[in-house]
């Protein structure tokens, strides 16, 4: 939605470009509201003697390498958030550039608010001094390529062909060449797009799903990946090169041999990753907990390969310094710049085996956090231009920081101090040479024993659809070959691709297990015939002891339409045995897993549950536990029973196997653990949440009370509050409960608010208001979530009481505020990091209930564990004490109801074609089906209520912030 504040910085930004007396001959800025483009009048800021000067002086102390100095190349007025870009052949730069609002996709759409500019050096010294708005009107522009007279500018949702026919310095035709890719305006959209040196035009996109058409219209690719994308530059053949699991790849770029390099921001998770990739020609990249998007993909190996892990730095921009010397053999260096750190990096890439190893050298570093590094390209001259957005981007940032559009950016020039090692062009020392064109050719790279050109002639092979017996036959025999693992995939995808292997006599004649599973993995589908003859040949190796083998075979065989008869049967007769062998017992457990919505697959889960080998009935629980979907079976009932029965009591894996069921049939059994009072209080907690309706039994109250006023730990408050916050209590519980309203922390609040709701009377309701008033904790919840609670009750309670209580306590927080930065000094000085870990590891601030630091803690926040290496002790202490301000990607709270009538609070673990995966207040997982949700609100506020450093004394605050200070 689009607000007064939005609409405040944008006349701000009017206004300084209107005004300022630093340059002359400016136009008044176009109007925001749509245009035609050939109606775009030129917006021309031209910088005087004293604008060039003034800009100049604005260099920031900088951290360099001996020999290379940093200057100023341009800054505002002309520029104001400079994004992404590129520098044409004619020397000028063309920039992305916002002007620091943070819209969602509906606002952009509405009133797209950005533009691309164009920078030129008039008098040739190195510093830019005139702006000309090239096309304005864009949604969110990240990257510019200049391509026979045109430019190419990724902005969501697709790649913009701009040309200015009249030489103005305004894109009188606009073209968009290919469109289809989602977007939601947090940055993690398209990216690009870059030159390949064979002509094709390759950007990035973010795993926001995509739909492309081309210009007939026809819809060529559906999908809900990330992926790195190419086409020719009219358009014509979209392509995903490779297609990803991960969050978002930001940009490529290429080796004189034409292999793709490039950065990716969360290409991991738990803790996070963000790293260099060698980008494969059909490589499909999984990440654990985001396998749904890629589900049904050509995948070939179960683990990509990724060069380069900077952990949580948060990647940008990056290309390769063509000119930087050293010779013909010395490494590639390949230039990153990091968002978060302030931070450009020299990668030293060197040739290891079919890719490149990389090693880190920091080139050059910024101390002021305000700086956001977001691009980095070579000039002609050998130097680099670094591009510094500023302070106004916050929807994208990978943590809690303010949105600060007032703190504007800049473009840095870095370059040698002496003209040693430096080009007069940039170039390689060796140019890019196409790949073979006849099968002898390739046959003869194939045979070499140069391991990177053989992955570029199997990618070649792959891309052209190459069909020849020859090369074929070459293929099959590298199966059996030692192979690292890009060489590897290169290999089997080109012969899934090519039809290499497509027949069950030739997967029998693999001559060795390690040639069988790679023939598997690369069998192209055939007829009936060969489909069965191959499904059998793979059956006899679903107990293979190669494991990688194994699971190959497995995967063929459930793979298929229907479920495998033959395959069923054999697993039966495994689970015959009294002693099943391991791996046995692992081809069972993997394919109850992956077919459990089967009736038969569930006959095994029955004959497990039900056999006399502990390790059998185990592998069972494990397979139920680990579901998602809520399959039950009567059958599997009197075995579960029976556990729970057994002495010395259930054990925890049961009970999460119970949950999954999502079946009342055992309720009764679970109430009598959850009431035992000689149970510990974990146990009889699981018991509860595992029930499918709880009842409230004095027992189970006594307990959930004295979890919540205790020093319990903060996952057992939590869940206890939210267990009592659904349960139907009576008027003497409700009483009991009331008092724990005026110390419990901020999400237990948070939960227990919607029991104010369901009181009647009103002398009980007073008491509640009378306790609230009284929590510290008060203002981690809106005003609003106050007044809906005592709606229904006498107007006194919510303004006499609760009122007042906030309004003194929002006098507390403008307070606070101007403690952000005494307390970050306090922190760097007298904050103890062993304290500030033991604080964090009992509970102070409820921080380990949340997030994880190594492997403490709960992963529903995002990680920690390096959180040190990217944000200062102000940065920290303004998360803490402010946490709603901004909100980390991907970890916005959502509120979702069902049409069952229940709600959940939580975070999107992950969003695929057949529902969303919740993690809720309590740490626990819940699949929620599309068909089921009634609505889905993202909140504004985060799940890490504000409040939470009211739980600590100051000290406390100090030792934990110094300690998280510590984590890099």
């Amino acid at each position: 939605m689009r607000t007064a504040r939005n609409d405040a910085r944008l006349v701000l930004f009017a206004v300084f470009f209107a005004s300022s007396a630093a340059f002359v001959g400016a136009v008044e800025p176009a109007k925001v509201e749509a245009i035609p483009a050939s109606s775009q009048r030129p917006v021309v800021v031209q910088l005087d003697a004293a604008g060039i000067r003034e800009q100049a002086a604005k260099v920031p102390r900088a951290h360099l390498p001996e020999g290379y100095e940093m200057s100023v190349a341009a800054a505002a007025p002309l520029v104001t958030h400079p994004i992404a870009g590129c520098v044409d052949d004619k020397g000028r730069l063309f920039l992305g550039d916002a002007v620091g609002v943070n819209w969602k996709k509906a606002e952009l759409e509405a009133n797209p608010p950005n533009r691309v500019l164009m920078l030129e050096d008039t008098d040739g010294d190195g510093s830019f001094d005139k702006s000309t708005v090239f096309a304005d009107k864009m949604t969110f522009p990240q990257g510019a390529q200049w391509l026979n007279g045109s430019l190419f500018v990724a902005s969501p949702p697709g790649i913009w062909k701009l040309t200015d026919t009249d030489g103005d310095g305004v894109a009188d035709l606009r073209e968009m060449i290919v469109s289809g890719f989602d977007y939601t305006g947090n940055a993690a959209d398209v990216h690009g797009p870059f030159l390949h040196p064979n002509g094709r035009l390759y950007w990035c996109h973010g795993r926001k799903g995509f739909r492309v058409t081309d210009k007939a219209g026809r819809v060529v690719h559906e999908g809900a990946s990330s992926g790195i994308w190419s086409a020719q530059p009219d358009g014509r053949d979209v392509q995903w090169h490779s297609l990803l699991a991960g969050d978002n790849p930001v940009e490529v770029d290429f080796t004189p041999q034409g292999d793709i390099i490039g950065v990716q921001n969360l290409y991991y998770s738990q803790p996070r990753g963000d790293t260099i990739v060698h980008w494969l020609y059909g490589g499909v990249y999984e990440r654990p907990d985001q396998m749904k998007v890629i589900a049904g993909r050509p995948r070939t190996l179960e683990k990509m390969p990724v060069m380069y892990d900077f952990g949580h730095v948060a990647v940008s921009g990056s290309c390769f310094w063509k000119s930087y010397g050293g010779g013909e053999r010395a490494p590639l260096q390949f230039l990153v710049t990091h968002f978060n750190t302030q931070r450009l990096v020299r990668m030293e890439l060197t040739p290891h085996g079919s890719t490149y190893e990389a090693r880190e050298n920091e080139f050059l570093k910024l101390e002021d956090p305000d700086v956001h590094f977001t691009d980095v390209m070579e000039d002609a001259d050998g130097s680099l231009l670094i591009l510094n957005t500023g302070g106004w981007f916050r929807i994208g940032c990978p943590a809690s920081l303010m949105a600060k559009p007032d703190v504007l950016g800049s473009v840095y020039r870095v370059r040698r101090t002496a003209a040693t090692g430096i080009r007069s062009k940039a170039a390689w020392t060796t140019a890019y040479t196409p790949p073979a064109s006849s099968a002898e050719a390739l046959l003869g790279v194939l045979d070499s024993a140069d391991p990177q050109a053989r992955l570029r002639t199997l990618s070649h092979i792959a891309e052209t659809d190459l069909r020849d017996a020859a090369v074929a036959a070459r293929m099959r025999a590298m199966m059996d070959e030692t192979l690292d693992a890009p060489l590897e995939h290169a290999l089997l995808f080109a012969a899934k691709k090519t039809g290499a292997v497509n027949s069950a006599a030739t997967l029998r004649s693999a001559p060795s297990t390690l040639a069988l599973r790679r023939m598997l993995v690369s069998l192209s589908a055939g007829d009936a015939e060969t489909t069965q003859q191959s499904i059998s040949l793979a059956r006899q190796h679903l107990d293979s002891p190669d494991d990688a083998l194994a699971r190959v075979a497995l995967k063929l065989v459930v793979e298929q339409p229907a479920i495998d008869p033959a395959a069923v049967a054999l697993l039966e007769d495994w689970l015959q045995e009294f002693s099943v062998p391991p791996a046995r017992l692992r081809a069972v457990q993997r394919f109850c897993a992956a077919s459990l919505g089967q009736s038969a697959a569930q006959r095994l889960v029955t004959a497990m549950l039900q056999h006399e080998a502990p390790q059998v009935r185990r592998a069972a629980l494990e397979t139920l536990a680990a579901q998602n979907l809520g399959v039950s079976n009567p059958a599997w009932l009197p075995a579960l029973e029976k556990g729970l029965a057994e002495k010395g009591g259930p054990i925890p894996l049961l009970l999460d196997a119970l949950k999954k069921l999502k079946t009342p049939n055992l309720d009764a059994q679970l109430q009598v653990i959850a009431n035992d009072p000689d149970r510990p209080p974990a146990l009889r907690l699981k018991a509860l949440d595992a029930m499918h309706a709880r009842t409230m039994t004095p027992e189970v109250f006594a307990m959930l009370q004295s979890l919540l006023t205790t020093g319990a730990s903060a996952a057992a408050r939590i869940q206890a509050a939210t267990m009592l916050s659904s349960a139907s209590l009576t008027s003497e519980q409700t009483a009991a409960l009331t008092p724990a309203l005026a110390s419990v922390g901020p999400i237990e609040l948070k939960e227990l608010v919607s029991f104010v709701r369901k009181q009647k009377d009103a002398e009980t309701a007073r008491a509640m208001a009378v306790a609230l008033a009284k929590n510290p904790a008060l203002i981690s919840q809106q005003e609003s979530i106050y007044r809906t609670a005592f709606s229904s009750q006498p107007p006194e309670l919510f303004e006499k009481i609760i009122l007042p209580a906030r309004r003194s306590a929002e006098a507390a927080i403008d307070a606070k505020k101007r403690l952000i930065g005494p307390l970050a000094e306090k922190a760097a000085t007298h904050g103890n990091a062993a304290a500030g870990r033991e604080h964090f590891e009992a509970g102070k601030g409820t921080c380990i209930a949340c997030h994880k630091i190594g492997a403490s803690g709960r992963p529903i926040g995002p990680d920690l564990s390096k959180i040190g290496a990217i944000r200062t002790e102000r940065d920290l202490i303004e998360s803490i004490l402010f946490p709603s301000n901004t909100l980390a990607r991907d970890y916005e709270t959502h509120l979702i109801e069902t049409s069952d009538g229940q709600t959940t609070l939580g975070v999107l673990r992950s969003h695929t074609a057949e529902g969303l995966l919740v993690v809720d207040m309590a740490g626990q997982e819940k699949n929620l089906p599309h068909e089921q949700i009634v609505s889905n609100t993202a909140l504004t506020d985060s799940l890490m209520p504000m409040g939470l450093d009211a739980t600590m004394t100051e000290q406390e605050l100090l030792d934990l912030t110094a300690w998280l200070r510590s984590l890099k």
